[in-house]
């Protein structure tokens, strides 16, 4: 199966709401901001991934709503959407890089993701209503500093 990781688009709005709502996300903000979404289609334009980029201040990007079809992807395919994702943060100049996850913390570490301590998180990070919520239950986020050079 060949796959396509581009920017959305406006014509992808439904189809992006669509997919979320499947996974039993609240898909409701994608209306008024879609701009950040990355996706993935296979050959028959099918959506089988998604991902946003929520900039969070100057310096910080959260990469959240990464949902994949698992029937259609494996875990290697995951990792190589959150590295697209991270790509596209560096490419709109984020610095820091932040995802959260209950179950994926040893692939996300295998990409160079650290855990970072609730008190180390920025005021802005932790005022994002899905972080604050997160951080109710786990006590960090993961992140990943830009690389100079």
């Amino acid at each position: 199966m060949s796959v396509i990781i581009r920017e959305a688009v406006e014509e992808d709005v439904l189809r992006i709401q669509h997919f979320i709502s499947k996974a039993g996300v609240s898909s409701s903000f994608v209306l008024n901001d879609w701009q950040p979404f990355i996706v993935a289609e296979d050959n028959q334009r099918e959506l089988i991934a998604t991902a946003a980029l929520q900039p969070v201040n100057d310096n910080e990007t959260l990469i959240r709503s990464v949902i994949v079809d698992a029937d259609k992807v494996n875990g290697s395919f995951v990792l190589k959407m959150l590295e697209t994702a991270i790509q596209y943060a560096w490419q709109k100049d984020a610095s820091v890089v932040y995802v959260m996850a209950t179950q994926a913390g040893d692939m996300l570490e295998k990409i160079g993701f650290k855990k970072v301590r609730e008190a180390d998180l920025s005021k802005e990070l932790k005022e994002v209503p899905e972080v604050a919520t997160y951080l109710e239950k786990k006590d960090y986020l993961y992140g990943q500093a830009k690389k100079c050079g």
